[in-house]
């Protein structure tokens, strides 16, 4: 096994689900499960502080006095954004302190902004819809990652699932009755990994899910305990250099579309109470989205300072598309797909989820 695949694994000790599900408890933790799509582990950095002067001239738009933001997020390369944007200055500039608070899993980011230990989180969008169907008072305020068609050997923010290289599976039809590893059942990588299959000429319904950590994926697979296992980036990296292959990626559509895959919310209550902080803060993260689109090597910098994925590892990470803002569309058909494979009871009401964002 390569040198930097064991960086890897050592850098990635704890996981942090990525591309699953998993909606809010009324606790501080939630169940288990999600994160959107780039999985980085392990214990992350200190988290810096945005910390404006408190005075009402602290923001160009004059806000008033600075307003505190605790943000729960999952350290994972998703939100390398928001640490670009702590890092040059522009919540400070909109007269925002915003305080990173680290989280495990998108259902404990949820569950923070439900109590209101946090203001801002971030998630996948699918359990967001799982909320929304079950009552729970949250609401989209800016976009932050998505996938489009894969361009090989680069996801493009999809889930490649990956074989064995000694392998005779060669297509998604292969995988019919067999085992595909996902990081968390009836969540969103079980979502675009089923759809994308049916796409291809396989029957999903056939496949027989089991959940397993990111980091243990590879050892089940080269073990023969599952069949395909459905990765992230650095996983994602650290399989090809082992050797191993992606016999698709999980891309579920026939056309060029994006499909988004997590987002920044808030609860409702917020949204109500305060809305220009929830603005400010939205209008930063569209700025800091474009610019990480425009500037990889400045995400692939930034992503070992707060999380402990080694530099060299870091620097040739795969990206996902960073949106500047919030795909309506994308978000109902991806609404309608959960509603098809039975991942909501009900049609979510994506027009309250996403509000006036």
């Amino acid at each position: 096994m390569h040198r930097t695949w064991a960086a890897i694994l050592i850098a990635t000790s704890v996981a942090l689900a990525a591309c699953a599900g998993g909606t809010p408890s009324a606790g501080p933790t939630g169940s288990p499960a999600d994160a959107p799509t780039a999985a980085v582990t392990g214990s992350p950095q200190e988290p810096p502080v945005a910390t404006p002067d408190s005075s009402p001239s602290a923001s160009p738009d004059t806000p008033g006095t600075a307003t505190t933001l605790n943000v729960s997020l999952i350290p994972i390369i998703d939100v390398a954004p928001l640490y670009l944007a702590i890092d040059k200055g522009w919540f400070t500039a909109e007269g925002l302190t915003v305080r990173p608070q680290i989280a495990q899993t998108g259902a404990a980011t949820a569950a923070a902004v439900v109590s209101g230990e946090a203001q801002i989180g971030f998630a996948a969008i699918a359990p967001l819809l799982q909320a929304q169907v079950q009552g729970f008072p949250l609401e989209l305020v800016a976009p932050s990652i998505s996938s489009l068609p894969p361009e090989p050997p680069d996801p493009n923010g999809n889930n490649p699932v990956v074989v064995r290289s000694d392998g005779d599976i060669e297509t998604a039809a292969d995988l019919n009755g067999e085992t595909v590893a996902v990081n968390a059942l009836q969540a969103v990588a079980e979502l675009i990994v089923r759809a994308s299959a049916d796409r291809l000429g396989a029957d999903s319904s056939t496949f027989e899910f089991v959940a397993i950590p990111f980091p243990e994926m590879i050892p089940a697979l080269e073990a023969g305990r599952v069949d395909a296992v459905a990765l992230v980036p650095p996983f994602y990296e650290g399989a090809l250099q082992a050797g191993h292959r992606a016999v698709f990626f999980s891309y579920p559509y026939d056309d060029d579309a994006r499909f988004p895959l997590a987002a920044w919310f808030s609860s409702s209550d917020l949204i109500d109470s305060d809305p220009q902080a929830v603005e400010r803060f939205a209008r930063v993260m569209r700025e800091a989205n474009a610019y990480a689109q425009e500037n990889p090597d400045e995400v692939r910098a930034i992503v070992p300072t707060y999380t402990q994925v080694p530099p060299e590892v870091a620097q040739n990470i795969f990206l996902p598309e960073f949106d500047v803002e919030l795909d309506v569309a994308g978000i109902e058909r991806e609404a309608q797909l959960m509603v098809e494979y039975g991942f909501v009871d009900e049609p979510p009401d994506v027009a309250a989820l996403i509000g006036d964002s």
